[in-house]
């Protein structure tokens, strides 16, 4: 089982410098959440996330807007592909992640207590999806081979793939599975693969400043016109003009947000007057 020694941690503290020290504790808060959520304990959850704040929230406000907002994402993503392992409805899970994708794509956590705010919302939408109304419980329904193809794509998507070459990985029948696997999610394997890839190329898009050609061959694309191809089948607009337009959506939030700030200054300042 997995617990926090904050001996160490304080010990690392004095060790590393700044930004390495955030990253380490950062990575006990994530992994320790997403180890009670494999034990499906969010009562644990909360009291660990409780008391990793209570210990550490000076460290957390040191961090960077771009490293906590960094991490609010990665937490999504681990979520989402622990419940796909863990046989509850996929539906559900990738749904809820797209709906934080988009919802952090404009928000960044301005300060430490907006980012334990964010995390206490993520913790408890994805614990809620543990219900055993959503348990997958007959392998007829959705099966454990669909479940485990789907987990295998997700955590290779930056890795050279051939649907057959991963049911051979996975000790499966390629004809078999292949079938099954398009009867059960409504597409094929390469179907999911150039879906899935898409899905992540988007997130490079909107949080890095990479060319078109890094992330295609990033992604295994055979070049950037094949990878614009499959972009533009999916999301209905090139990578050009989805980045450029999420950028400009960017850019309009930061400016009505400082006019608020500015029109709230004013008012202020009036009332002392």
């Amino acid at each position: 089982m997995f617990y926090y020694d904050y001996d160490q941690l304080i010990f690392s503290q004095h060790k590393l410098n700044s930004k390495k020290s955030n990253y380490l504790l950062r990575f006990f808060l994530e992994y320790n959440l997403i180890f009670n959520f494999e034990k499906q304990d969010p009562e644990r959850a909360e009291r660990e996330l409780i008391k990793f704040f209570d210990h550490h929230m000076d460290l957390i406000e040191n961090a960077s807007h771009e490293e906590l907002h960094r991490s609010l994402i990665n937490l999504v993503g681990d979520f989402t592909m622990t419940g796909l392992a863990n046989h509850f409805n996929g539906t559900n899970f990738v749904q809820l992640r797209e709906i934080y994708f988009d919802w952090l794509t404009d928000e960044v956590p301005e300060n430490a207590k907006e980012f334990k705010k964010d995390m206490e919302l993520i913790c408890k939408d994805f614990f809620e999806l543990q219900s055993s109304e959503n348990q997958v419980i007959s392998i007829d329904t959705v099966p454990k081979q669909v479940y485990q193809i789907t987990y295998y794509i997700n955590m290779h998507l930056y890795d050279k793939m051939q649907p057959f070459r991963i049911a051979e990985y996975l000790d499966l029948s390629y004809q078999y599975v292949s079938r099954l696997f398009t009867h059960t999610m409504g597409l094929s394997i390469q179907g999911y693969i150039d879906k899935q890839r898409v899905e992540e190329s988007k997130k490079l898009l909107l949080h890095t400043d990479l060319p078109l050609s890094k992330i295609s061959r990033m992604l295994n694309y055979y070049d950037s016109s094949n990878f614009i191809k499959h972009f533009k089948k999916f999301v209905g607009t090139t990578p050009k003009q989805y980045r450029l337009h999420n950028q400009q959506r960017q850019l309009l939030l930061k400016q009505q947000t400082a006019e608020t700030i500015s029109r709230n200054s004013f008012t202020n300042r009036d009332s002392l007057v």
